[in-house]
Parts: C-alpha cells; structure tokens; sequence
C-alpha cells in the first residue's frame, strides 16, 4: 500500500495505463483512477496538449496516442527500475532511519 500521495507523472501514468487497454469516457477514466470529475478533465486537458492523448471521433471517449505509448513504455521502465532498487535497498534504509544520532 502506498503511504504518499500521487503526484503529476502517476497519475499521468495511471489515466495512459487506463486508455491503453481501450478508450474511455472520462466517467470510466475518473473511477479508474480513482479521480473526481475536475480532476480528469483537468489531466486529460493538458495530456491532450502534449499529445499523449486524443479524444476520438465520436467526442465521447479518449485514447492514447503513439507519443502516450512511448511514455507510458518509459514510465514502466523508470518505475520498475526505482521499485527494485527499493525493495533491494529497504532493509539497509530502515537501519539508516532508525540509526541513533550521536552527538559531538
């Protein structure tokens, strides 16, 4: 369980993550996500401004582009990169939080 809150790349990871199985309505896009309304179309907004998504033709749904595919490839590749090293490193971190302080 995560014990901080998402910040702007995660969730930019999780919506493109969503529409790369299928397009969604922001309806589905916020459940996923688990994001209010304001949110989603704040996200999907500026997602679409740097074309990592588009809406579709019908106006009604969003999807990944070409330019969201290869973020959301180097995305996967950053966060199982950091994931590993964390959980290789957790036990040597716990012993450097609890580490007394000694002072001179």
């Amino acid at each position: 369980m995560r014990t901080w809150k998402r910040g702007f790349i995660e969730i930019v990871g999780e919506i493109l993550e969503s529409l790369s199985k299928n397009p969604l309505k922001k309806s589905h896009i916020s459940y996923q996500c688990n994001l209010d309304a304001r949110a989603v179309t704040k996200y999907l907004n500026l997602m679409i401004e740097l074309k990592l998504a588009e809406q579709s033709k019908d106006i009604k749904h969003y999807k990944i582009t070409l330019k969201g595919i290869k973020f959301l490839g180097k995305y996967d590749t950053l966060t199982k990169f950091l994931q590993k090293d964390l959980k290789k490193d957790h036990k040597l971190t716990e012993m450097h939080l609890h580490k007394p302080q000694i002072n001179n």
